[in-house]
C-alpha cells in the first residue's frame, strides 16, 4: 500500500465520520419537527427520523473504528510501500549546469508542522518547477489542493459543535506523513544526493510571512464565528 493510498482512504474515513455527526446535528436541530407535536409525521419526516437515529446509533462505532484504522493503514504503508524514495533520490543522468535555487526541502517540511502539510506541498511544487521535475511538481500541487480543501472542511466543523475535533487532528497527522513520505522525503534526498549544500538558498521572509499572516488571519476569523455561533445556538 502506498502512502498516499493510506492517507486518501485515511481522510474519507474521517470525512464520512464526521458526515454522521453533521447529519444528526442538522437534522435533529433544522428539519426533523419536534416529536411532540400533536401534528401527524409525513413519510418524509419518518424517513429524516430514521437517517438522524441511525447516525445517531452508528457515528460513534464509526468514529471509534476510524481512531484504530487510520493508524494501522499507515503503518501498513510504512512497512509495504512500494514507493523507492532512495532510488529517486539519484539522478540518471546527473543535471548539467549551475544549481538552481531552492528553498531547503527538509526546512519547509520542518515547517509544515506548523503551517500545515499544504505549505510544505507548494514549496516542494516550487522547488520542483526550478530543478524541471515536471511530474514531482504536479504531484506536489495535488497535494497541495487536497490540503487546502481539507482545510476549508476543518473550518466549516465550526458549524458542527459535536464534530469530534480528535478526528481532525487524526486526519492532519495522516495527511502530514502522507505527503512527505510519499512526496516530500524524495525532494530532500534528491536535493541531498545532487548538490548536498552546494544550491544558492532561497530566503524563508517571504513564504514565511505569507504562511503567517494566512495562519494569524484563520485563527481571528475562526474565533469570530465561534463566536458567532455559541450566540446563536
Amino acid at each position: 500500500m502506498r502512502y498516499r493510498t493510506a492517507a486518501i482512504l485515511s481522510v474519507v474515513l474521517i470525512v464520512v465520520t464526521g458526515g454522521m455527526f453533521a447529519i444528526e446535528s442538522v437534522l435533529k436541530t433544522t428539519f426533523i419537527p419536534p416529536l411532540h407535536s400533536d401534528l401527524p409525521l409525513s413519510g418524509f419526516d419518518r424517513n429524516l427520523i430514521a437517517v438522524a437515529l441511525f447516525c445517531g446509533l452508528y457515528k460513534w462505532l464509526l468514529a471509534l473504528f476510524t481512531l484504530a484504522a487510520v493508524p494501522v493503514l499507515l503503518t501498513i504503508a510504512v512497512f509495504t510501500s512500494d514507493s523507492k524514495a532512495g532510488d529517486a533520490a539519484r539522478p540518471t543522468p546527473p543535471p548539467t549546469g549551475p544549481p538552481p535555487a531552492l528553498w531547503n526541502p527538509k526546512a519547509a517540511a520542518y515547517w509544515s508542522l506548523l503551517f500545515s502539510p499544504a505549505f510544505g506541498a507548494f514549496v516542494h511544487a516550487r522547488n520542483a518547477d526550478a530543478m524541471g521535475r515536471v511530474d514531482e511538481a504536479k504531484a506536489n500541487r495535488r497535494w497541495f489542493y487536497v490540503l487546502i480543501a481539507y482545510l476549508g472542511f476543518t473550518f466549516m466543523t465550526i458549524f458542527i459543535p459535536a464534530f469530534p475535533g480528535g478526528l481532525l487532528d487524526l486526519a492532519f497527522i495522516g495527511l502530514l506523513f502522507g505527503w512527505y513520505l510519499s512526496l516530500g522525503k524524495k525532494q530532500v534526498m534528491y536535493v541531498k544526493a545532487t548538490w548536498r549544500e552546494r544550491y544558492e538558498r532561497k530566503p524563508w521572509k517571504k513564504p514565511l510571512l505569507v504562511a503567517s499572516g494566512c495562519l494569524i488571519g484563520t485563527i481571528i476569523v475562526s474565533a469570530a464565528v465561534g463566536r458567532l455561533v455559541l450566540g446563536l445556538q
